[in-house]
């Protein structure tokens, strides 16, 4: 079962994947979908952001590699890690009161 607020598949911005299998859905469900050239694009066009999405992805791969059972649905947490290193919060970056639009 894929639990709510579950990443599906996240590794495939961070790194070379491929999928093998089908997921399927016997509920209601919501999916969000991430278009990779524009999220790049948007990541690379601010410094501090740039920066911040560079240590997420090397934190992210280098966990990845630690795990045993590699899936589509692999529950990798970088955050608190990200949270206790001394570079570039992204709440020091993005307004927590304003949404940020990505078009």
């Amino acid at each position: 079962y894929v639990l709510a607020d579950a990443r599906i598949a996240e590794m495939c911005l961070w790194t070379t994947w491929l999928h093998v299998g089908d997921l399927v859905c016997d509920g209601i469900s919501c999916v969000v979908s991430l278009e990779v050239t524009p999220f790049f694009e948007c990541v690379g066009s601010v410094l501090q952001i740039n920066k911040l999405g560079i240590h997420y992805a090397e934190t992210y791969v280098a966990q990845l590699n630690l795990e045993r059972n590699l899936n589509d649905l692999c529950a990798i947490s970088v955050e608190a890690e990200l949270d206790a290193s001394n570079d570039v919060k992204l709440s020091s970056v993005v307004p927590q009161s304003e949404p940020t639009e990505i078009s």
